[in-house]
């Protein structure tokens, strides 16, 4: 028997529940399980998450495959055929053979930078063996001039066309390239239109803003520059006017929105060969390109070209303006003009720069001093430029406005006159020219007049209609509009360059 203590019950299973104490859950263990939770559903999310951007990235590689395979497929199935590439190839070798070293290959370079558009519509051309020269600008909007020098790496950026002395002009949005030409400017410091200047001290006041705008504005601007600027050299002995300008004139020229000059002519040598380096030294540090003179005859005979719009256009300059011969040709090694009393160094620098660009213009120094009729050997050296390649000649020297004639459908300008020279009242202007591929699309006068040592925009209609009346008079074949207009009266307005 068991020994149990008297009056206690044993215990059975059947506790009762209101004798059993209750345990309080621990908030803490719930806390972890809604924890573990949350980030179990997390890990999902971003499991999800990471295997739908690993299908779209796989996508899109899928798709990026197929559309380069495309592509290739589409560009092999549009390769152009080996006869048509052939043809092009020796077109533009045979188009090329006179302007340096033939590089192959053209055909695929056209194809690659003009694209296939452009590639097919010169293959249609090629098929019917009708292709021309002009065609490459119609369907590219370049000239083959333009495309063959981008082709030979000649354009690729200012620097580079520059070694090759092509200058990149900017056209905007306007079709044809707008070239500018002016007379004779002199900036000697005693006497002339620096004194007047120096009483005023804005160019704006001496010559019009109207004018300044113009030759600002223009693709390109072409003025002689008549004298030298330096600080060095003495008067030539024996000449009766010696012209020469203190270097800080130059800001001058800049101002005018000067692209070219004219180093041709019997002022420029004034002082010695020095100052005439000097002179080029600072139109080069200005950047403005120069023609007809130099340190030498190889920078005298050396073309600028300017690419404008598409077109390439070329100048050259040679002076014949002296009876008694202060300014020397310019030799191997010593510093000149190029001269132009006989025609065949001229006529060679035009034909070699006639092969490099669309249209080529020969600004020239010649004439008679204060006459307004252009003489006959003027007449007849014009012929043999033209006949030599030139497009257009435009002249000065004489001081005044002599007459323009047509020339086989080419324009010659006989003298433009000054165009800031001296205190003088004369007419004066500038010759503005619209150039595309295909020539001359539209030569105008803009009417001005020289005064008091200033320049003057004739605004009135009245003014406008009297120069052009006066310079069709000294012209020959020649009708000018009330907008200032030049055509020839037979019409012929628009020159094509033959061949």
């Amino acid at each position: 028997m068991e020994n149990r203590k008297p009056g206690r019950k044993r215990k059975t299973g059947n506790v009762q529940r209101n004798n059993v104490k209750k345990v309080r859950p621990d908030n803490r263990r719930y806390v972890s399980i809604r924890e573990r939770r949350r980030r179990r559903r997390r890990r999902v999310l971003i499991c999800r998450m990471v295997i739908l951007c690993a299908a779209l990235a796989l996508l899109i590689l899928l798709v990026s495959v197929i559309m380069v395979s495309c592509r290739h497929d589409k560009k092999e199935a549009k390769k152009p055929k080996a006869e048509n590439t052939k043809i092009l190839d020796e077109y533009y070798a045979e188009f090329a053979k006179d302007t340096g070293e033939v590089k192959a290959g053209f055909s695929e370079w056209f194809l690659e930078n003009c694209g296939e558009e452009a590639w097919k519509k010169i293959s249609g051309k090629l098929k019917k063996a009708t292709l021309k020269d002009e065609d490459f600008y119609e369907v590219t909007g370049k000239t083959l001039h333009v495309l063959s020098d981008m082709y030979r790496g000649w354009l690729k950026d200012e620097r580079t066309a520059a070694r090759h002395h092509i200058y990149l002009r900017d056209g905007g949005e306007k079709e044809a390239a707008n070239l500018l030409f002016a007379g004779d400017v002199c900036l000697e410091e005693d006497d002339f239109v620096l004194d007047y200047y120096d009483q005023v001290k804005k160019l704006d006041q001496c010559i019009s803003p109207e004018i300044l705008r113009r030759t600002n504005a223009a693709d390109v601007f072409l003025l002689n520059h008549e004298y030298c600027i330096s600080d060095r050299g003495e008067p030539l002995e024996g000449k009766y006017y010696t012209f020469r300008a203190d270097p800080k004139r130059m800001k001058l020229i800049e101002e005018m929105g000067t692209d070219v000059v004219s180093l041709a002519n019997n002022h420029v040598y004034d002082y010695g060969p020095d100052a005439l380096s000097d002179t080029v030294d600072l139109l080069e540090q200005a950047e403005i390109p120069y023609v007809g003179g130099g340190r030498n005859i190889k920078e005298a005979k050396q073309p600028v070209y300017f690419v404008v719009n598409g077109v390439k256009v070329g100048y050259v300059a040679a002076s014949r303006a002296e009876k008694t011969r202060y300014t020397p040709q310019a030799e191997n090694d010593k510093p000149g003009v190029l001269l132009m009393y006989e025609s065949e160094e001229l006529i060679q620098v035009i034909k070699e720069a006639s092969l490099a660009c669309d249209y080529l213009i020969a600004y020239v120094h010649w004439g008679t001093e204060d006459s307004d009729q252009f003489e006959d050997y003027q007449h007849e050296q014009a012929e043999e430029l033209l006949n030599s390649g030139a497009d257009m000649i435009v002249g000065g020297h004489p001081h005044v406005l002599q007459g323009i004639e047509y020339i086989g459908g080419k324009p010659v300008v006989y003298s433009m006159g000054d165009f800031w020279f001296n205190e003088e009242t004369k007419y004066n202007g500038l010759l503005d020219l619209k150039i595309t591929g295909k020539g001359l699309k539209e030569m105008s006068f803009v009417p001005c007049q020289q005064t008091e040592y200033t320049t003057r925009y004739l605004s009135e209609k009245e003014e406008q209609r009297e120069l052009y009346d006066y310079l069709e008079e000294l012209s020959d074949g020649v009708k000018i509009g009330d907008d200032g207009v030049i055509q020839e009266e037979k019409e012929n307005t628009d020159y094509k360059r033959e061949g």
